[in-house]
């Protein structure tokens, strides 16, 4: 049995502005060498942003410390839009996270969540 999960109407309510600013390296032709064109593309969403301040409530913590690998996510997009990549930079609330982890639910929903984690410096926040 096969069921479909419309998340419009949480995406519409839980809705926050999101800026995604990706790098599209495009280019041509130019007498026999390729020459590369680099330009940065801004969009702006209105989806649900969850931050993930508290772990083990919202957050997403894997701990294996015999290996010693940490994955700690520090806030998850939920989105109708499930082309970008990992490394893409999400601006929220004027504090920038990148996409570390896709989870792709289009096969039985309209949303794909992106996992982001944010690393900051000592000028506050750098990816």
């Amino acid at each position: 049995m096969a069921f479909y999960i419309d998340m419009t109407s949480v995406l519409d309510t839980f809705a926050t502005d999101i800026k995604v600013v990706s790098n599209s390296s495009d280019g041509e032709w130019v007498d026999g060498e390729w020459q590369e064109n680099n330009s940065t593309k801004e969009q702006i969403f209105h989806e649900p942003f969850v931050p993930n301040d508290l772990v083990g409530q919202y957050s997403l913590t894997n701990v294996l410390r015999d290996v010693g690998n940490v994955t700690k996510y520090n806030a998850i997009w939920l989105s109708k839009t499930p082309d970008f990549e990992n490394g893409t930079i999400v601006q929220h609330e004027n504090k920038n996270y990148k996409i570390v982890n896709i989870q792709d639910l289009s096969d039985y929903s309209n949303v794909t969540m992106y996992y982001l984690q944010s690393q900051e410096g000592n000028d506050g926040n750098k990816l």
